[in-house]
């Protein structure tokens, strides 16, 4: 077994095309539902924490929010809430960031192991990229670096919402010539559904999540992900 994983770049627990697919997903686990919110990667920002947690304790789940940026976090009780739970949110801010807390706690085994226990794994932009392998990082001068992420199924890295100005992130981290050759971008309104641990690659409702490669010219190659006929949510529309 394995979780789907739903990776968005917009639809976070306060927009309505957001509200609609995690109802769908807590709805398709069943009664009472086990959510482990994850919000190291805007450190733990209480009120941002509370819209989420308020969320899903309005559908009858329970959803713990375990603050993995805190250092004196209770390690045995945050890997259980993760490791049990039904549906792990990994909500927005700072990727990079956020893995860091989570090394840092010596928790990414916890997440992996979530990835293959749980029913879904729900990634909002900044958490959406830590489920990959990788991204980009940026030291103190600036410079540029391949950054480990969680790795929790998609086989590329990510990238979110960053269409208008053409994806220079993701171009910037193709340029160090990661292990793998190409990314996934997900523009704003769009949801990468992720299953058999990274076999199945499909866009969730429009618009298309697209497969990026540099050709040698710097151009990029596009090749837009076939769309998910439905497994029981209701594809998202925009927010």
């Amino acid at each position: 077994m394995s979780a789907v994983l739903y990776l968005c770049a917009s639809h976070n627990s306060k927009s309505r095309a957001g509200q609609t697919l995690l109802r769908a997903l807590a709805a398709r686990i069943g009664p009472a539902p086990r959510v482990c919110h994850i919000g190291c990667f805007h450190d733990d920002t209480p009120n941002w924490t509370k819209v989420t947690v308020d969320f899903f304790t309005s559908l009858g789940a329970s959803c713990s929010a375990p603050r993995l940026s805190d250092p004196k976090l209770d390690l045995t009780r945050a890997r259980d809430e993760i490791e049990s739970a039904q549906l792990v949110y990994l909500d927005g801010g700072d990727t990079v960031a956020g893995v860091e807390h989570i090394r840092a706690r010596g928790l990414e085994d916890a997440l992996r192991n979530a990835a293959r226990n749980a029913q879904f794994v729900f990634g909002l932009s900044g958490g959406a990229c830590a489920a990959g392998p990788y991204t980009i990082g940026y030291r103190d001068d600036d410079s540029a670096y391949v950054a480990p992420c969680l790795d929790l199924g998609p086989p590329l890295p990510l990238d979110v919402h960053d269409e208008t100005e053409d994806w220079p992130e993701l171009r910037a981290l193709l340029a160090l010539r990661p292990p793998q050759p190409a990314g996934l971008a997900i523009p704003t309104n769009g949801v990468l559904r992720v299953a058999a641990r990274g076999a199945e690659l499909a866009s969730f409702g429009r618009p298309a999540v697209e497969r990026r490669t540099l050709d040698a010219r710097g151009a990029w190659k596009v090749d837009a992900l076939a769309d998910h006929p439905g497994d029981g949510a209701p594809a998202p529309k925009k927010c």
